[in-house]
């Protein structure tokens, strides 16, 4: 995801319109990628069913911004760019040309990407050979210079969950908060003029006509704390991260002190502190895979700083961890006092919202009151850059 917007917002410098592909999901419930005949076939989800906003071919709001291009599907690209037209630059020789090197930072790097763009002659350009923004860039501190152009961009502020996730949130809010549905999901809701008996319900919901994108800069469900418990996988990844010295990923590097002190953009409370007596490895360890009971606590330090008036009343667990777990750690956190606990596993989601389940988490991580990532992960990372460019104080997004 981070990728996919941190080119839009290139394409927005270079005065470009970027192109927006399908997302291939591999092996993807409840939609496996082997077919009953044995063929291989890899699930395809529209952009438009994760994001409404530019990235996604939404509007960067005319009366904003009236010069900027809006991004175009692949369909639309090849209708309106053969090839005979295409303009191919390769990543390595622009890199060799502009004297992008691993030690340039990131924001020379899409700066320079952004004029050697904007000034070559002709309406369609394809980047081959790679992007830009390549996974050992991603994986560095180098990224966190680009926040003040990024962060501000209309790429992250005009960001919206698709209308698709919007019916989802609606419809589970009842799990999320005891009050009444915010006023971004209730002015969809009352649009319906649907009466049928189960329309709502994830075997008859509503159609998606009805719902309007749901905004990150949203005000933040009140009095929930979303927790982002990452398992599964992890159980390996961690020990391999803690083992390689490994830092926090990208936009959650933006609470390490040598980064809060560059002012490259909101200091976020948390970094990889390395408590005294212990290795930075089994530290890394700790904040990578925590325990359930390191889980409680952290949880129960983070409420008891909630200001006056702010209080957290209801908590989510972005999880995919194993049924007897989250069971146990939601006990756990229900013993605490919360009056809403709930899971990933509680959401009653149509067979079309499952396959974006995952985004229907960060959504609601996104919008929750304070929130509570794995400083390792780029899901944590992206719900982090999109509350922050929503407008959330930095002192709400946290880390175990």
């Amino acid at each position: 995801m981070s990728r996919r917007l941190l080119n839009t917002h290139l394409a927005y410098l270079a005065n470009r319109g970027y192109v927006f592909v399908d997302y291939i999901a591999r092996d993807h419930p409840p939609f496996p990628d082997t077919l009953p005949n044995g063929t291989r076939h890899m699930l395809h989800i529209p952009m438009n069913a994760f994001t409404s906003g530019p990235t996604g071919g939404g509007s960067w709001e005319a009366d904003a911004y009236p010069w900027a291009p809006r991004a175009i599907s692949q369909e639309w690209w090849d209708a309106a760019c053969p090839e005979a037209d295409v303009i191919e630059v390769s990543t390595p020789k622009v890199n060799e040309e502009l004297n992008v090197t691993a030690d340039t930072s990131g924001e020379e790097r899409l700066l320079r990407w952004a004029e050697k763009l904007r000034d070559i002659e002709g309406r369609c350009v394809r980047v081959v050979d790679g992007t830009p923004f390549d996974f050992p860039f991603m994986g560095t501190d180098k990224m966190v210079s680009i926040w003040p152009s990024y962060g501000n961009s209309p790429t992250l502020k005009e960001y919206a969950w698709s209308a698709l996730i919007a019916r989802a949130l609606a419809r589970n809010f009842a799990l999320l908060s005891p009050g009444d549905l915010p006023h971004e999901l209730a002015l969809a809701l009352l649009q319906s003029t649907s009466t049928a008996p189960g329309a709502g319900s994830a075997a008859q919901p509503y159609p998606l006509a009805h719902f309007a994108p749901y905004r990150a800069r949203a005000p933040p469900i009140r009095g929930l704390l979303g927790l982002h418990v990452r398992r599964g996988d992890y159980a390996g990844h961690c020990q391999g991260l803690a083992a390689w010295g490994s830092d926090y990923n990208a936009w959650n590097l933006l609470g390490r002190p040598d980064v809060r002190a560059a002012g490259h953009g909101p200091a976020l409370p948390d970094h990889l502190d390395v408590p005294p007596g212990m290795s930075r490895q089994d530290a890394a360890l700790a904040h990578c895979w925590p325990s359930v009971d390191a889980i409680v606590q952290r949880a129960r330090a983070v409420r008891a700083s909630s200001p006056v008036g702010h209080e957290l009343g209801a908590v989510y667990l972005a999880t995919n961890g194993e049924d007897e777990w989250v069971a146990e750690l939601a006990g756990r956190l229900r013993a605490e006092g919360y009056a809403l606990v709930s899971s990933s596993f509680d959401m009653q989601l149509a067979q079309d919202e499952r396959a974006v389940a995952q985004a229907v988490d960060m959504a609601v991580l996104t919008a929750a009151q304070v929130f509570i990532g794995n400083g390792f992960s780029s899901l944590s990372s992206n719900v982090v850059q999109l509350r922050l460019a929503g407008g959330r104080d930095p002192e709400t997004s946290r880390f175990w």
